[in-house]
């Protein structure tokens, strides 16, 4: 898994350099107009962007009829493509810790569960693609990654016009059990993404090459 995953790194090389540029400057902005939730909306899509040309890649390069042909299990080379996702969720996660404590308005307990839920929801906008990407190819596969790519921006919209949304969703976790809550929403969103994992198997494990 770790080959596949240096060989994506290495294909995308230039691309993933001026990809993190752009994530940075975009952060900032978000920081600067204290519009924190920019920053997990863009933690999920550029993952989207990056596995998206990595098989493109892949399928110009046919690299997938070179690699099963050698050792290399099926599962391996499904769970690799969430690399980026993982990785940009971690930073993600990361980044809205640290900036929700330093604001200082919410709970400690509030700002650990949208860490985790930016970590899950992250990992999942890109494993709920690679079923569709690994059935109907780069090409075809593109027309869900439009589907998420505006929801996203729907979503970043309405955070954007509803700024008293994170005072009314703190309402509502003020009036339940937190831990309830967290353990909840994390496990329904492993148990999806596990789901997308195992779907993304059986198709890889049913194609011929």
């Amino acid at each position: 898994m770790i080959a596949l995953i240096v060989k994506d790194i290495a294909a995308l090389k230039r691309t993933l350099l001026f990809t993190i540029a752009i994530c940075i400057a975009l952060a900032a902005y978000g920081i600067y107009q204290n519009v924190i939730f920019m920053i997990p909306l863009i933690c999920a899509m550029i993952p989207l962007i990056l596995t998206a040309i990595a098989f493109g890649f892949d399928t110009k390069s046919k690299f997938e009829q070179f690699a099963f042909s050698m050792p290399i299990k099926r599962s391996s080379y499904v769970i690799s493509k969430l690399f980026f996702s993982f990785v940009f969720g971690l930073i993600g996660s990361v980044c809205m810790f640290i900036l929700l404590i330093i604001q200082n308005k919410l709970p400690v307990e509030h700002i650990v569960l949208i860490s985790i839920l930016t970590l899950v929801a992250t990992v999942f906008m890109s494993a709920v693609q690679l079923p569709f990407m690994l059935k109907y190819g780069a090409e075809k596969g593109r027309l869900v990654m439009l589907i998420t790519y505006f929801s996203i921006f729907a979503l970043s919209t309405f955070l954007k016009e509803k700024s008293d949304f994170l005072i009314k969703m703190t309402e509502v976790l003020n009036r339940a059990s937190m831990l309830i809550i967290c353990m909840g929403i994390t496990f329904t969103g492993l148990a999806l993404i596990g789901i997308a994992i195992k779907s993304s198997i059986l198709i890889m494990e049913k194609k011929e090459y």
